[in-house]
């Protein structure tokens, strides 16, 4: 990379907790937002909102908006205020979010609606529906003016988001970069359809565990402010971490069956980009889905491309659930803080390692003071859609 790229700002919805520090501390703590919810498709097993999420944000603007934008927003304010943003000029922030499938809240009640209620949809169903409105209403609620759009690409997404980000900074098209992503799930069509491909746990999430039964959705938003370095050392910002390095790839191959050769050249191309030893990495956030088929192909990728190093793997769905277009930027989030406060995060829910998994070092509890430089963040999606984040502390 040519401009180093620094983190000065988090922001974190989550059921697992909302803020950066209470997210972070449920993290370490090992709690897990997994629970049972009854919709009209049947019960759902999610990290899940149990009742409305309500929030500072005026419900003049509230009323507008799908709960994706609304986590988004929330999310994005936070990231701003931590990062000392509020008195930037707003031509020179952009705005950059991945969604997986966007406001589906609104879509699947719009069709309730005009199947039971003689058509009629909300007028303002279609901007609450639109994958941009996270990012749009992030501009229009925190008044940025520089370039904002959104980045679809299953669930990485807002890895997709950040990496994007860091670009349009070292090309000097802005000095400041809100990424991150967001989602909000929970509607009975999509839940039907997730079930549908029978790869859903009902039970909870046990990423490389003996006896997992496969993923759950969790729902959210994570955001992230990019800045070049001098540009955060000029005005006094905190640096976070570095934005040490990334990769993205595509497997061409299948929708839904990952490739482990693809996900070793991420993983590899990454590792190059940062100019980061095998032996540097301290901890890597898997993508850690909880399937009997992706956890057992992402181990032997990483078995593989680290041989003997063996850094710290944790698999931190079983507390967040899978936030699809949010899940990059939760993780990302997760890295960054426990970098920062040196502990490695723990891997929920396991009954053991799964012996087809036993080739990595799965963290099963919070491993604290970990001395360790550099953390990496995978994400592996739908469509065969890689990419790989790399962290490090300011040196």
């Amino acid at each position: 990379m040519s401009d180093t790229i620094v983190i000065t700002g988090t922001g974190v919805v989550s059921p697992l907790g909302v803020g950066s520090s209470t997210f972070m501390n449920a993290i370490r703590q090992g709690q897990s937002a997994i629970n049972k919810r009854r919709f009209s498709s049947g019960l759902s097993v999610g990290a899940q909102f149990t009742t409305p999420f309500v929030s500072d944000i005026d419900k003049k603007h509230t009323f507008l908006m799908d709960p994706v934008s609304h986590y988004a927003v929330v999310a994005a304010k936070e990231a701003m205020l931590m990062a000392g943003l509020e008195n930037f000029p707003p031509s020179k922030i952009g705005v950059m979010m991945g969604v997986g499938v966007g406001g589906i809240e609104t879509l699947d009640i719009a069709y309730t609606k005009l199947l039971t209620e003689k058509g009629k949809v909300n007028p303002f169903a279609i901007p609450k529906i639109m994958p941009s409105a996270p990012a749009s209403n992030i501009s229009i609620l925190l008044g940025i003016k520089g370039p904002c759009f959104s980045v679809t690409s299953a669930c990485a997404s807002s890895a997709h988001a950040i990496i994007n980000g860091a670009l349009w900074l070292q090309a000097g098209l802005v000095d400041a970069m809100i990424v991150g992503g967001a989602e909000a799930p929970f509607a009975p069509g999509l839940l039907q359809a997730w079930h549908s491909m029978r790869i859903m746990a009902d039970d909870t999430c046990r990423p490389f565990s003996i006896k997992r039964r496969g993923m759950v959705l969790g729902e959210g938003a994570g955001t992230l402010v990019l800045e070049r370095l001098a540009d955060a050392k000029k005005r006094g910002a905190t640096i976070l971490a570095v934005l040490k390095g990334f990769s993205a790839n595509a497997d061409s191959s299948h929708m839904v069956k990952p490739d482990e050769t693809s996900i070793m050249k991420a993983i590899s191309l990454a590792l190059d980009n940062a100019s980061v030893s095998l032996n540097e990495v301290g901890h890597i956030n898997a993508h850690g889905t909880g399937t009997a088929l992706n956890d057992v192909i992402e181990s032997a990728a990483i078995a593989t491309v680290f041989g003997d190093s063996r850094p710290y793997v944790s698999g931190t769905k079983g507390a967040t659930g899978h936030a699809l277009g949010a899940a990059s930027a939760l993780e990302a989030i997760i890295c960054i803080h426990a970098l920062q406060g040196q502990w490695v995060p723990p891997t929920l829910n396991s009954l053991g390692v799964d012996e087809a998994c036993s080739n990595i070092n799965v963290v099963a509890e919070t491993i604290d003071n970990k001395d360790y430089s550099v953390a990496i963040s995978h994400s592996f999606a739908f469509g065969g859609l890689n990419a790989v984040l790399i962290f490090s502390g300011l040196e």
